[in-house]
């Protein structure tokens, strides 16, 4: 492949980051220009902002109400929340899924969201063998990626032009990658690799201005320790900052006996 079609494709990939670092938010209150409206005579006119930052993490904002937002019965101004925190504008206390079910039922936006990865099917073959139910071995070949990304998106996430570059070198090392933008794949596509892929799926964001970089290390930080557990539901024990390679040859969970390396 000659230098120019190879330069064309890495401006592609910058392009379609920085179209990714758009993120998309949402507002939230009692007057109906809001995207997600809420029927509370205490909740102000415009209330708080929803950001979507991952398919899983949200930045929601006050906005100077005076009524107050609350997560999880603390007043905040602005902060991280996900699926378990309860939101609290006024007197309506509402999940993160409540609000965005609002959302999708008052506007079939056209906007691309972060897609949440579908759950697999579950077909029910006759005779096929079936998994040994504590065999994670693919769930935890694809922590490493996570354990591999974690230290270069901190070391990166303090300069932007840093971070569009170090998310340039991990998204074309994602199978498939150079074939989403050799073909002019979607922001859509893109975002699809992105979500199976380690930490990759956080690019955009750290790579947008909304956050601070505190905001973006505290981001990394919890999608870190959200991802880096054992693969079994029944278990997810934190691995903190044990190597990966380490953990590959120990095998095998000691506290739930989950197959990690077969």
């Amino acid at each position: 492949m000659n230098a120019s079609l190879l330069l064309s494709q890495d401006q592609q990939l910058y392009a379609l980051i920085d179209q990714l670092s758009q993120l998309t938010s949402h507002t939230i209150g009692r007057s109906l220009n809001n995207t997600i409206v809420v029927p509370d005579s205490r909740v102000s006119g415009q209330h708080a902002r929803l950001t979507e930052c991952t398919p899983s993490t949200f930045l929601l904002e006050d906005l100077n109400s005076k009524n107050g937002t609350f997560v999880d019965g603390v007043r905040i101004t602005r902060k991280f929340v996900d699926r378990a925190n309860a939101i609290q504008l006024a007197d309506t206390t509402l999940s993160i899924d409540e609000l965005l079910a609002q959302l999708r039922e008052a506007t079939p936006v056209s906007v691309v969201p972060f897609p949440t990865p579908a759950p697999p099917q579950q077909p029910e073959p006759v005779s096929a063998p079936k998994q040994a139910p504590l065999d994670f071995s693919a769930d935890f070949a694809a922590l490493e990626s996570v354990y591999r990304q974690y230290p270069q998106l901190k070391r990166a996430c303090r300069q932007r032009e840093k971070m569009i570059r170090t998310g340039s070198v991990i998204l074309s090392s994602i199978v498939g990658i150079s074939a989403v933008v050799a073909s002019g794949g979607t922001a859509l596509s893109l975002l699809q690799v992105m979500s199976s892929a380690g930490l990759s799926v956080l690019v955009p964001t750290l790579c947008s201005t909304f956050l601070s970089t505190d905001e973006k290390l505290e981001l990394i930080d919890k999608e870190y320790r959200d991802r880096y557990r054992c693969p079994n539901a029944a278990c997810r024990d934190p691995f903190g900052t044990r190597e990966w390679d380490m953990l590959a040859q120990q095998k095998t969970c000691r506290r739930c006996q989950a197959v990690w390396v077969a």
